[in-house]
């Protein structure tokens, strides 16, 4: 199984493809991820891993594009970003996108309009919460988080490449 660790800044995995826009002697290859195509062929990898990279990044939608073309069918993507009313995401100047669960449905329904089929689907998605937030119930905090910040702090969805 062929696994990439994307946008790892310092945290090298054995046994992963460790890429970072930052120069690495440790890493796979370091390129920017805001040129595309990236230099990785083609139905490379069974599954990627992502952490606090997309909000960073000038097109996130044309990054999950680029990650699905590098990906085998069935491959998974998990992806990890700050929740878009958390302190985290908003107060944080490098930020140029927010996210929330609902970025990533309306993103996998987008592309199954524009490309005329299915290429992602979502395995799951699950809204990470604060401390403050453990304190309320699942379904609660998720209603009230759409009015105050500081119950969720990020974002952990997975999805499955669909060729």
């Amino acid at each position: 199984m062929k696994k990439l660790n994307f946008g790892c800044g310092d945290e090298i995995w054995k046994d992963w493809d460790n890429v970072d826009i930052q120069k690495n002697p440790k890493l796979t290859k370091s390129f920017d991820f805001n040129i595309f195509p990236y230099p990785i062929k083609e139905n490379t990898y069974d599954h990627i891993f992502t952490s606090q990279v997309l909000e960073h990044l000038q097109e996130p939608d044309k990054v999950l594009l680029e990650l699905h073309r590098i990906c085998k069918p069935d491959a998974l993507i998990r992806i990890q970003v700050p929740y878009y009313n958390n302190k985290g995401a908003s107060g944080n100047m490098q930020h140029l996108h927010y996210f929330s669960d609902e970025t990533f449905r309306d993103f996998v329904e987008e592309r199954k309009v524009i490309d005329k089929k299915q290429k992602f689907e979502i395995v799951r998605i699950i809204l990470t919460p604060t401390i403050a937030g453990k304190f309320m119930p699942k379904k609660l905090r998720e209603k009230l988080s759409l009015f105050l910040g500081g119950l969720i702090s990020k974002v952990d969805a997975e999805l499955r490449v669909k060729k």
